[in-house]
């Protein structure tokens, strides 16, 4: 047994390390959000509407690699509810929170920087 495989058998919320770190990625997200007023919550519908496509071509990805065992998750750190064909509700989770705090930092850094500016 390999000692990484030790430390997560021997926690007793194993199961949930994927939400953990989704958690601590989404809370960025939003604080970078709220701290720097980066006004995404006027954005939303759009950011919703894009990441709709996201989510419709990697979760596809994703169920095609599952399916051929090329990509597999941990049965241990995830809670076991699956959706799309197999799909653990982390990874789903994951193409709507990263995208999210990827969108909300590139905000701020546009505000923080005047890149926006610059280009008038």
């Amino acid at each position: 047994m390999a000692i990484g495989s030790a430390l997560v058998e021997d926690w007793p919320m194993s199961h949930l390390h994927y939400l953990g770190v989704l958690l601590f990625i989404g809370v960025c997200g939003i604080g970078v959000n709220i701290g720097f007023k980066t006004g995404l919550k006027k954005r939303l519908r759009i950011f919703l509407a894009t990441d709709l496509g996201i989510l419709i071509v990697y979760l596809a990805w994703d169920s095609w690699a599952i399916h051929k065992h090329n990509w597999f998750f941990d049965s241990k750190q995830i809670i076991g509810l699956h959706l799309f064909n197999g799909i653990p509700i982390e990874e789903i989770l994951f193409f709507i929170v990263v995208p999210f705090t990827t969108v909300a930092t590139f905000l701020a850094l546009k505000k923080l920087t005047g890149w926006e500016a610059d280009r008038k």
